[in-house]
């Protein structure tokens, strides 16, 4: 079965098909593709590969904890003996104020979201009110479905 045909231009040359561009080149076919969706390689073009805007590798970013600057994530995970994953979310989130980086935005927190209103009060689960009221949570959902006790509603 004959490879399809996607022309390319590879340093303003033009090549009928991606496979000729790479013998041409003296390059693997699949390092010429990965080029051609590289915003590293501007002179790689095709219509049939959109350049990808990469993430920053987590080497090159730097961030301070508790008023202590770290090179980068692998730095302050191995500081404190986590992932660097764990390093990235505890920068990203609100309830770590003292993880700051100015390269890795705090997300907004949450809005909470209330399900169920008792007496005038609201909650997020039927388990917290059974909690409040010291029963079950079966008990709280069928005073939720009988029109007999109209302080519990669902919004």
């Amino acid at each position: 079965m004959p490879a399809k045909k996607q022309p390319c231009i590879v340093n303003k040359i033009r090549y009928e098909s991606e496979t000729a561009a790479a013998k041409a080149t003296k390059i693997g076919l699949m390092v010429l593709r990965s080029r051609l969706c590289s915003f590293h390689f501007p002179e790689y073009k095709s219509k049939y590969h959109k350049k990808v805007k990469r993430r920053r590798r987590i080497s090159s970013i730097s961030c301070t904890i508790r008023g202590v600057k770290y090179a980068s994530l692998v730095a302050a995970s191995k500081k404190f003996k986590v992932s660097t994953n764990a390093i990235s979310n505890r920068l990203k989130s609100p309830n770590y104020p003292d993880y700051v980086s100015a390269d890795v935005p705090k997300k907004p927190p949450k809005p909470i979201k209330y399900n169920y209103k008792v007496k005038g009060k609201k909650y997020r689960s039927l388990q917290e009110i059974a909690d409040v009221e010291g029963v079950t949570k079966e008990w709280i959902r069928q005073k939720m479905n009988n029109p007999k006790y109209s302080g519990y509603q669902r919004l």
